[in-house]
């Protein structure tokens, strides 16, 4: 009787202390954060992304050709398909075909199911793929912004927590954050993992995490920093200064416990689609398969990287002498640009790792380390580090290294906000009218 009467209490205890720090200033703080920033950085997508296309129309062979289906533009209104055009382009189409139809074909096999699981059960609601999709993303970004605030405070000043969230928000491939594709997703689910790793909530940790491996294919290595707190920590907030003074080289400081078994949920995230993939199809390894589908080879440890390296020189001759691939038919940007816009990215995400250390738990920076040799070693012909604006707006780490240096000098910061936006402009004006960003 001792036992239960000093168990029961504590719940609603619990629960009022829960109830308390979502109320609290903190918490209100994150929320009016992340909601400025998703409403002022969207206003700014769907704006430019709607002049460009209202100025110069689409690109009608590339769009013809990539969504035959017209699934990026479903509605019987033309209004209401211009309006939705900055929310879906290009692998939109593979995303909405999967939630309608499921995996057609082997190349399909890349995109992971849980954002089209997602878009499917919310179609059924909502009556349209797009528009499931498309409040998915605003959701996700919502939130992720949030515990992006939430996760930063526990180690840095609300002014570099305020930097790093308006740097992801208003950075130039933010746009797809709102747009039908995974990005905002997976960032609310692997900010959401570590910060509850940080709360010592290893059952969240684990299924988010899990979440996230069903979400695209850089997910399993959240286990990385998950197992890297279990053992190491900080857990707590305010503990990064005490463990700064304390090094016992690679002797864990904290003992393993059964709790640990929950990060074990991580991989099987991606073992779960696999076994589909294995069921349905009898190719468990497809999704990797898929990848030589779409030009992309292991070529070793930043081998995408050196590639780029290698052909940056030619890239700014031909730059300067007008002599450029484009990218299509009338194509408004080469590749020789996009190689070089790649490879100044990889100069920022560099930086903010080294503006990160000391700043940040080792944990992230690992973490960031993992996902940057994933997206730099699977070069493609044409643009080597295809893609990579989009893959390092996940990469949340690199943006709180910038935001825990921006934080400390408000008058750099608010020109590197502004120059951001501009960039999120023009980025978004491309995107709208079917021209390759990312």
């Amino acid at each position: 009787m001792s036992t239960r009467t000093a168990v029961l209490p504590s719940l609603p205890a619990a629960w009022r202390a829960r109830r308390a720090a979502a109320c609290s200033p903190e918490a209100d703080a994150a929320t009016h954060l992340a909601l400025r920033a998703m409403l002022g950085s969207r206003a700014i997508v769907w704006g430019a992304g709607l002049l460009a296309l209202a100025l110069f129309g689409q690109k009608t062979s590339v769009s013809t050709s990539m969504d035959v289906h017209h699934l990026t533009a479903p509605f019987g209104s033309a209004a209401a398909n211009f309006l939705s055009a900055p929310a879906a382009r290009w692998d939109s189409v593979w995303y909405l075909t999967i939630a309608h139809a499921g995996y057609p074909t082997p190349a399909s096999s890349a995109f992971f199911p849980l954002y089209p699981l997602l878009i499917r059960g919310g179609a059924l609601v909502l009556g349209s793929e797009l528009i499931a999709g498309t409040l998915i993303s605003f959701l996700a970004m919502t939130t992720g912004l949030y515990l992006l605030h939430r996760l930063v405070r526990l180690d840095l000043a609300p002014a570099q927590a305020r930097a790093t969230v308006m740097l992801v928000a208003f950075f130039p491939a933010s746009l797809f954050l709102s747009a039908v594709y995974t990005e905002a997703l997976f960032l609310m689910l692997s900010v959401g993992a570590i910060y509850a790793a940080r709360l010592e909530r290893w059952a969240w940790a684990g299924v988010l995490g899990a979440l996230a491996a069903a979400t695209r294919s850089g997910g399993v290595l959240l286990v990385v920093p998950l197992m890297w707190l279990y053992l190491y920590g900080p857990r707590s907030g305010g503990e990064l200064a005490v463990l700064a003074g304390r090094r016992r080289g690679w002797v864990p400081r904290y003992r393993i416990g059964r709790s640990v078994a929950w990060l074990a949920l991580v991989p099987a995230g991606l073992l779960a689609y696999m076994g589909y993939l294995g069921l349905a199809h009898h190719a468990p390894l497809a999704a990797f398969q898929a990848e030589a589908v779409w030009g992309r080879h292991f070529a070793g440890p930043f081998g995408g990287l050196l590639k780029a390296l290698a052909d940056a020189p030619t890239d700014l001759r031909l730059g300067l002498s007008g002599h450029t691939v484009a990218v299509g038919a009338a194509a408004p940007v080469s590749w020789q640009t996009h190689n070089l816009i790649d490879l100044a990215l990889v100069g920022f995400a560099a930086a903010g790792l080294v503006l990160s250390r000391r700043r940040i738990p080792l944990a992230y920076t690992v973490y960031a380390v993992a996902l940057l040799v994933q997206a730099l070693s699977y070069p493609v012909v044409l643009e080597p580090l295809e893609s990579f604006p989009r893959y390092l707006l996940v990469i949340f780490p690199v943006f709180m290294g910038w935001g825990a240096w921006l934080g400390e000098r408000p008058r750099l910061y608010g020109r590197v906000i502004a120059s951001s936006a501009a960039l999120l402009a023009g980025f978004s004006a491309l995107w709208a009218i079917w021209a390759w960003v990312a």
